[in-house]
């Protein structure tokens, strides 16, 4: 049965969210467990493209549009 982790920080961009999880993710891998890392940014009815990179962050969009 898959577990689930959850890292959440608020708005505020360069926290170290990423930091955290990837450094978790590689400390669980380590013990011999399958890990996962899926990030998701939830902005319902923004477009982080129009936000200032200091509310933010930078945004990156990849060839297929994701």
């Amino acid at each position: 049965m898959p577990k689930y982790i959850f890292i959440t920080g608020g708005v505020v961009s360069s926290l170290g969210k990423g930091i955290t999880a990837a450094s978790l993710g590689r400390l669980l891998k380590s013990r011999g467990l399958k890990v996962t890392l899926q990030k998701f940014d939830p902005y319902l009815n923004v477009d982080p493209g129009m936000m200032s990179p200091y509310q933010h962050g930078e945004v990156y969009v990849t060839d297929d549009g994701a």
